[in-house]
């Protein structure tokens, strides 16, 4: 299968040395600290900045190795992170971080792939995770990391969690499943598909060391609201999307980012007019920049500090919904359960034909203290982000990591940031070849004329520390040296620099030794240095020596 993603998800070569260019490389990496999986744009961009297949690479490892869904994160990260943090925000505009990072990523895979992770030692103990989403990946990757034996347990047929709903114009799929190749190479880990897993606990006593939960949240809020079973659920819609076909007019209830997604697919699928009726106004909906924008793009119609309270049906399904304005309480941040009714502003909306409701969903697994059993994503925090999701399973690995050690329980000031980063990322090495007016030679460093380069000993001490090449120490035979002051560089009355450039060695031997060299370091640039009488008359010298 073709792995390769559209190019109209990433940025051109042109456009992606733009946006490295613009990069302050701050010395105190504020997109770094705003990450939650701490990976740091800093260095990435600094890695990739040359724009060679090894820079890519290595730019891509950096990016993985704290966050092994780099590529996915890249494409769906919202703008509140490390482009909030950015230097460039208040001046010209952020740099564009998420897509320079999905970019980076995706080159490093045409070009080979990411460098592979080191594999550790077992350590004999295993560890099974429950669900195979973004927490339970990055658990899985960190757990792998620390020589543990993995078995993630995921109840649907293939890995991705929520990944897998996010639509093809935000998230290529096939970024997820490049991501997960790279993950599960990190270690020694077993995926075991279409095993759902009721009670998490019972694996514990199935040989298991430990268990982390990522279930995630999988089970829609209900609205208790009349005729709710004839409306489609946000799930459904999402994971199954060629099975609806849409030719009337569709409401959305809900609004968030997956409210928005469902009304961009019933668009696709042939909406001809789409609304959204959520609690928020359109300033609270939780959207970075480009998602607000496709609303305008794809003219969704947003009704805000609204209430959904009956769905309307006639004997041919759907016909309606009936609603009610709702009011924030004065001085209290947006929240459901700060909103009331407005009585007296009940309405009724006819014409639709297919309601979708996207106002959340709720774990289907319960919540239990016991030993050995660790949390991580949705089910830790509510809902999350996918880099968010990945930053608490790389700190639930951390936890049982110190549990299973009988160590001290780590420090976490934020379920939701994550310092860890994988140990077996392996720095690609940097070619530095390059040529001397057309002779390839190995790097650009050469060592000047100088007493280091004075005879055949000097020089191979030199080749062996790995220089690429050098001149020898000017050498001259039977020639009355006179050297004039001014061609002598004074760093102090008593301390001058050139005073003893002409080697004390006749030319034959230096020639000799020459043809030594070269013969023994035929790769290397063996070069060597004469000349004639020194005048102070440079014209009339030159002219002597290149006769």
């Amino acid at each position: 299968m073709d792995k390769k993603i559209s190019d109209s998800l990433i940025m051109t070569r042109h456009q992606l040395q733009a946006e490295l260019l613009r990069c302050e490389y701050c010395e105190e990496k504020p997109c770094k600290a705003a990450c939650p999986a701490n990976c740091s744009p800093f260095d990435f961009i600094m890695a990739a900045r040359v724009g060679n297949s090894s820079d890519f690479k290595r730019s891509a490892g950096e990016i993985m190795r704290s966050n092994p869904l780099g590529g996915v994160c890249g494409m769906v990260c919202p703008d509140k992170f490390c482009m909030a943090a950015c230097t460039h925000k208040k001046f010209d505009g952020a740099i564009n971080i998420p897509l320079v990072q999905a970019t980076i990523v995706e080159m490093a895979k045409r070009l080979g792939g990411i460098p592979k992770l080191s594999i550790p030692a077992p350590n004999g103990m295993k560890v099974a995770i429950v669900g195979g989403g973004p927490a339970g990946l990055g658990a899985a990757a960190a757990l792998a990391q620390m020589g543990y034996a993995v078995d993630i347990f995921e109840s649907r047929d293939q890995l991705g969690g929520m990944m897998n709903l996010i639509p093809d114009q935000h998230l290529d799929k096939k970024v997820v499943e490049t991501d997960i190749d790279f993950l599960l190479s990190s270690g020694e880990i077993q995926v075991k598909t279409g095993m759902k897993v009721a009670d998490p606990k019972s694996l514990l006593a199935q040989g298991y060391n430990a268990v982390c939960v990522a279930a995630g949240l999988w089970k829609p809020i209900q609205l208790g609201i009349e005729n709710e079973d004839l409306a489609i659920k946000m799930v459904d819609l999402l994971s199954r999307l060629e099975a609806y076909s849409f030719d009337g007019r569709v409401a959305v209830i809900g609004g968030g980012a997956t409210a928005m997604d469902c009304a961009i697919a019933a668009k696709e699928r042939g909406a001809r007019h789409v609304e959204l009726f959520m609690l928020e106004k359109l300033s609270e909906m939780p959207l970075a920049a480009k998602e607000r924008q496709e609303l305008v793009d794809y003219d969704i119609e947003v009704n805000g500090r609204i209430r959904v309270s009956r769905i309307t049906k006639n004997n041919r399904g759907i016909s309606g919904i009936e609603t009610m304005k709702v009011q924030l309480l004065e001085g209290l941040p947006f929240s459901p359960a700060n909103v009331r009714d407005v009585r007296g502003t009940e309405g009724v909306r006819t014409g639709f034909n297919a309601v979708v409701i996207a106002i959340g969903m709720r774990s289907a697994l319960p919540r239990e203290q016991t030993e050995g059993l660790f949390y991580a994503g949705d089910m830790l925090t509510g809902p999350t982000t996918v880099v968010e999701a990945v930053a608490t399973g790389k700190n639930a690995a951390v936890e049982i990591d110190a549990y299973l050690k009988d160590q001290p329980k780590p420090v976490i000031e934020k379920a939701t940031k994550s310092t860890y980063a994988l140990p077996g990322y392996q720095p690609v090495p940097v070619s530095l070849a390059t040529d001397f007016f057309g002779r390839p030679i190995r790097s650009p460093y050469l060592l000047s004329a100088s007493p280091v380069t004075d005879g055949l000993e000097q020089m191979t001490k030199a080749y062996e520390a790995g220089w690429a090449g050098a001149i020898m120490k000017t050498a001259f035979d039977n020639v009355p040296i006179h050297i004039p002051a001014g061609y002598m560089f004074t760093f102090s009355p008593y301390t001058y620099a050139n005073a003893d450039n002409v080697s004390g060695h006749p030319l034959e031997r230096v020639c000799r030794e020459v043809e030594q060299l070269v013969k023994q370091w035929p790769e290397r640039l063996t070069m060597a240095s004469t000349g004639g009488p020194v005048t102070g008359h440079d014209e009339s010298d030159a002219a002597n020596w290149q006769s």
